[in-house]
């Protein structure tokens, strides 16, 4: 049993004068970018990771083979004899493992995934076509021709999952083959070009569609959609009950064109329209929606429609209002705080709303510029990490004060995952962070925090599974992707 010993007992040190480092609620992902490209995946990440084994549950026996790979990958790949039989294999997966390997693949070690592993991925998905296939993933084939996707799906009439993102030629044939596959449930086309009017095929010829993406295709405008909208005013009475998830994401549409197409989506738990045009209300009044999760990361929404928006979604469990009021243009209005449209005052309202959501789970206020300038002790910032930050899951913020117990006068925080890259949190930050003991991650990259600061945390919290210090100088470049065994080594066996 590991020695506890107590981290340094003082509060985190006050924002320098002259610090422009805006507190905010989680990072930037790769979703919040507007050119954000599936191979756009860091170059020098140092994420130290650890295993472990939750509530006595014993690992299935394809996740302990798939874990063992992934520790091995590296000295597999580096002899070629070696690499030909472990390929031999892999061809042998099941479609099931396929994806799932990959992603502890993409995980685990993303800079030594070379393209031809990649297309070897995607090349196994697509051996296996027959007409009984189900799903089809095929990411990123943007040398191949409309014509030989739309003749691949044309002879797989059981699917039930398609995604073909950033297939950049995909278009009106793809997707009058898809509208052939009646048992549809799940369609991404994110970062393809096919036009509005030729997915009402997919829309009304597949009733048990669920889950739509078609993000970031530059040809969908006001003017393009209208031709959608035209096709289904043909029948007006046609509603889309099944549709739960749909993304919209930078895309050139407006209030014009997505309030009509929401009205015809009763049932939706998850909706993207970030980076549009959308600037007011897209739902009607005075009705309590089912959405589980907005993300509304870069629209020109004032914050009074989205506090009333939000207080109609009882069981919302993920927001996303990143750089409110920017527009499409994130990146150029992230230096620009006059075009941000949430305040400290706004966001002391939307905490009173948030405060009753039971289920909320993740909240991201990244690139709001000018929240905290009112205060210099975060005022409605802290004030949010106290009443709502520490119950929800994800977390971004300097402002950790609110994390202590002993403070707010209530339970240890719910947090999972917690995100502190590039921000000044140091080694005063430790007892609390501590208090986290649910956390299974903690990202601190280009962080302060030093290994007498991290030894603590570590200690007080067991279920921690990922440590990411990136750009970390305070902890030596040898020790950023193996700390849990230098915790272990210099900390934990120290009786």
């Amino acid at each position: 049993m590991s020695k506890r010993r107590a981290g340094p007992q003082v509060a985190p040190t006050k924002k320098s004068r002259g610090s422009n480092i805006v507190p905010a609620f989680e990072a930037a992902s790769e979703d919040d970018l507007l050119t954000a490209e599936p191979r756009q995946i860091p170059s020098a990440s140092a994420l130290s990771v650890r295993s472990l084994i939750q509530g006595g549950a014993i690992p299935m026996l394809t996740s302990l083979a798939a874990r063992r790979f992934v520790e091995n990958m590296l000295m597999l790949s580096s002899d070629e004899r070696i690499w030909r039989y472990v390929r031999s294999w892999l061809k042998r997966l099941p479609d099931l493992m396929v994806p799932k390997l990959f992603n502890m693949l993409q995980e685990s070690c993303p800079n030594v995934l070379s393209h031809g592993f990649i297309v070897l991925k995607q090349t196994i998905a697509s051996i296996t076509r027959n007409d009984g296939l189900r799903e089809l993933c095929l990411i990123g084939f943007d040398k191949y021709p409309d014509s030989l996707f739309a003749s691949l799906i044309s002879s797989l009439p059981q699917l039930r999952i398609l995604v073909l993102r950033g297939c950049t030629q995909i278009s009106t044939k793809t997707a009058d083959a898809a509208a052939s596959c009646s048992a549809l449930i799940c369609v991404n086309l994110n970062y393809t070009t096919v036009t509005p009017v030729s997915l009402a095929g997919v829309l009304t010829l597949c009733p048990c569609l669920e889950v739509l993406k078609v993000a970031g295709i530059p040809s969908w405008t006001d003017a393009t959609f209208t031709k959608l909208l035209d096709r289904l005013s043909c029948t007006p009475d046609i509603v889309f009950k099944n549709l739960r998830n749909l993304k919209l994401r930078q895309l050139s549409l407006s209030d014009a064109s997505v309030q009509p197409f929401l009205a015809r989506c009763p049932n939706l738990r998850r909706l993207d329209i970030s980076f549009t045009h959308v600037r007011r209300h897209p739902f009607a009044t005075n009705v309590n929606l089912s959405l589980e999760k907005i993300s509304l990361t870069s629209i020109n929404m004032q914050a009074t429609d989205l506090i009333a928006l939000v207080a109609m979604m009882p069981d919302l469990r993920t927001l996303a209002v990143g750089a409110l009021g920017s527009g499409q243009s994130f990146s150029a209005a992230m230096g620009n705080s006059s075009v941000m449209n949430m305040t400290d005052e706004s966001l002391a309202r939307l905490t009173d709303v948030l405060e009753g959501f039971e289920s909320l789970e993740k909240v991201s206020l990244v690139g709001n510029s000018k929240l905290g300038l009112t205060s210099r002790r975060g005022g409605a910032l802290a004030d949010f990490v106290q009443k709502v930050g520490r119950r929800c899951k994800h977390l971004r913020s300097r402002h950790l004060s609110g994390l202590m117990a002993e403070i707010s006068g209530a339970g240890p925080p719910l947090l999972e995952e917690l995100k502190l890259n590039h921000t000044s949190i140091d080694d005063e930050a430790a007892p609390y962070l501590s208090c986290c003991s649910s956390l299974v991650s903690l990202k601190l990259v280009g962080a302060k925090i030093t290994s007498t600061g991290l030894f603590p945390i570590i200690d007080a919290c067991p279920r921690l599974e990922q440590l990411d210090l990136t750009s970390c100088r305070g902890i030596k470049v040898a020790d950023r992707r193996r700390f849990f065994e230098v915790w272990e080594h210099e900390w934990k066996d120290q009786v």
